[in-house]
């Protein structure tokens, strides 16, 4: 009788626990969804994610809400997603350094960057560019090099923010010709760029986004590309590796998740997230921001964040940029 009440008692108990995760997200999404863009309106990030949200809530059947939280370089948009509950009701839209660099350059760090997130997918190839206030007499990497050298410590370069790869390529180009600039981190590369044009600061690093209205106007002067080839929308533009090798940046948008999100759930975000990427009205549009529509497998997302990671761990203390 003992052994009978407890088979019973057991079976009660089976029903009552919820079912597994796996279950629970046969149903997904039955609510809106939060995506936190991790800087302001105006870079790569936001227009990744504006671009791609109607075709998402459409695949999903629910509307898809925007919620840009700049600060610290991305750090801040992230962190909250890392805390957020694992559910696929909060997901972060971002570039890489606030998964692959941050973490070096930043003191009290909140979250552990190999472990906060489930990945997703790729979403943008984005391209930084070096650019200047287009008072300041200079139209290359030497002739900025030369002015620099002959006036140092007089000019002032913007980023997205400590441990942003703007401010990388900034210290790069420092460490490897000498030059005495004085950083002045932003809240994204849109405020960076306000301040750019309006002589606030003489250099400013940017995603094109950003960047490529202003230099149309007039009131910035793009010079180079801190990437490692020149982009082929963009061939007129050279590297500032062609000058002075070695400032050389990848920048790329990509999907996550909480850690802990359910599979079915992620694989769900990544087929709708795959095919909004594949639809030539969404991929003409990501062109003309300067960014290339690109999807991935979270296993691959998982692999080229973690070598990325790795990378910059050695090459961010090898140039002497301290915790800030």
């Amino acid at each position: 009788m003992v052994r009978l009440l407890r088979i019973v008692a057991c079976g009660a108990l089976a029903l009552m626990t919820p079912p597994p995760p796996v279950v629970q997200a046969q149903d997904y999404p039955n609510r809106p969804i939060t995506v936190i863009v991790s800087f302001p309106p105006g870079a790569s990030t936001d227009a990744s994610a504006r671009l791609t949200r109607d075709a998402l809530a459409e695949s999903l059947g629910q509307p898809v809400v925007i919620d840009n939280r700049a600060g610290a370089g991305g750090t801040i948009g992230s962190a909250a997603v890392a805390n957020a509950a694992p559910d696929g009701y909060t997901l972060l839209v971002t570039v890489n350094p606030p998964i692959t660099m941050n973490m070096y350059m930043q003191k009290n760090f909140p979250y552990d960057a190999m472990k906060a997130f489930a990945p997703i997918s790729l979403m943008a190839d984005s391209v930084l560019v070096l650019a200047v206030n287009a008072a300041l007499p200079v139209k290359s990497v030497a002739e900025l090099v030369d002015y620099a050298k002959k006036n140092p410590g007089k000019l002032s370069y913007g980023s997205a923010g400590i441990g942003s790869g703007h401010h990388i390529a900034g210290e790069l180009l420092k460490q490897r010709t000498g030059i005495d600039m004085v950083h002045v981190p932003y809240r994204g590369t849109g405020p960076a760029i306000q301040d750019l044009v309006a002589g606030q600061i003489q250099i400013s690093f940017g995603t094109t986004p950003a960047v490529l209205p202003q230099a149309a106007a007039g009131t910035i002067r793009i010079l180079a590309l801190a990437e490692a080839m020149r982009h082929p929308d963009l061939p007129n533009i050279p590297t500032i590796d062609e000058t002075v090798p070695g400032v050389v940046t990848n920048t790329w948008v990509g999907l996550f998740a909480p850690a802990g999100t359910p599979r079915p759930i992620i694989d769900k975000l990544n087929k709708a997230m795959a095919a909004a990427l594949k639809r030539p009205d969404i991929a003409e549009k990501f062109k003309t921001q300067g960014l290339t529509a690109v999807s991935s497998t979270p296993g691959e997302l998982a692999d080229m964040s973690k070598a990325e990671f790795e990378k910059w761990g050695k090459i961010i203390p090898a140039i002497g940029i301290q915790q800030d």
